[in-house]
């Protein structure tokens, strides 16, 4: 029993120290990343602009390194591992790629991609984790790399506004838009393909909103309103500056 307690072997420990959903551990993981985050921007928006840009290089790269490092505890520790796990398919996997990539080439379409798809999408699997981490220690590694990648993903966008280096535009919406179509489209084949569940286009993923979509329109139908809600946030991620730079064209 003790191994099966250890920080590593989180299965069959006792339900009141599992991770529960909107219980002290997630509120706890989530109050912590709030100040941290906010740590981190507030100390690249007092920086000059090549300190903060070494600020954000290093959590950019810090991102890539915990690929591996999570790819190693999923193979290592992860009882149902596959392979196919460590795939840098879904969004929030693919962000260790994109966004060290967006950092360093400057490219302002990654940006906004990584403003109003990755960032947002990291902020609904820290608010609605999966079901799965119930299994284990509230506290354990699979909690913790969770929370600290997703966290991460989010960060480093937000340090980019807050440092000036980026500024979200509107006009680069339909192209982000149809990135996001056409690898969707794509995924939802190779889903097909290999039996899996990438961006949880095969199956709603559990204890979240998708799961509530999936009871009321059933499966594929839930992707309907998931898609919709897609388009929804992008577009909101857009809209305060959009008014705020239409505000100072009026008053220049």
């Amino acid at each position: 029993m003790t191994e099966q307690l250890h920080w590593f072997f989180s299965y069959q420990v006792p339900a009141e120290q599992r991770f529960v959903p909107f219980q002290s551990a997630h509120f706890a993981y989530m109050i912590v990343g709030v100040f941290a985050i906010a740590g981190l921007a507030v100390l690249v928006n007092k920086s000059n602009r090549y300190r903060a840009d070494v600020i954000i290089r290093c959590c950019a790269v810090g991102l890539f390194a915990f690929y591996f490092l999570r790819s190693y505890m999923f193979y290592r520790y992860y009882a149902n591992f596959h392979f196919l796990d460590l795939l840098p398919i879904h969004l929030c996997i693919v962000s260790g790629f994109v966004l060290p990539i967006t950092v360093f080439l400057k490219n302002r379409l990654m940006w906004n991609l990584s403003y109003s798809v990755l960032m947002p999408g990291a902020l609904v699997a820290i608010i609605t984790p999966e079901s799965t981490l119930s299994y284990y220690h509230a506290y354990g590694w699979m909690p913790m790399v969770f929370f600290v990648w997703h966290l991460l993903v989010v960060a480093i966008p937000v340090m980019q506004v807050a440092s000036g280096e980026l500024v979200p535009d509107i006009r680069e919406f339909p192209k982000v838009l149809l990135i996001l179509c056409v690898y969707a489209i794509f995924v939802y084949i190779l889903n097909k393909q290999l039996d899996t569940n990438f961006l949880y286009l095969n199956g709603a993923a559990r204890g979240t909103l998708l799961e509530v979509f999936e009871k009321w329109l059933g499966n594929p139908g839930y992707i309907i309103p998931m898609a919709l809600l897609v388009f929804f946030v992008c577009f909101m991620m857009f809209v305060p500056w959009y008014l705020k730079g239409k505000k100072n064209r009026k008053y220049n």
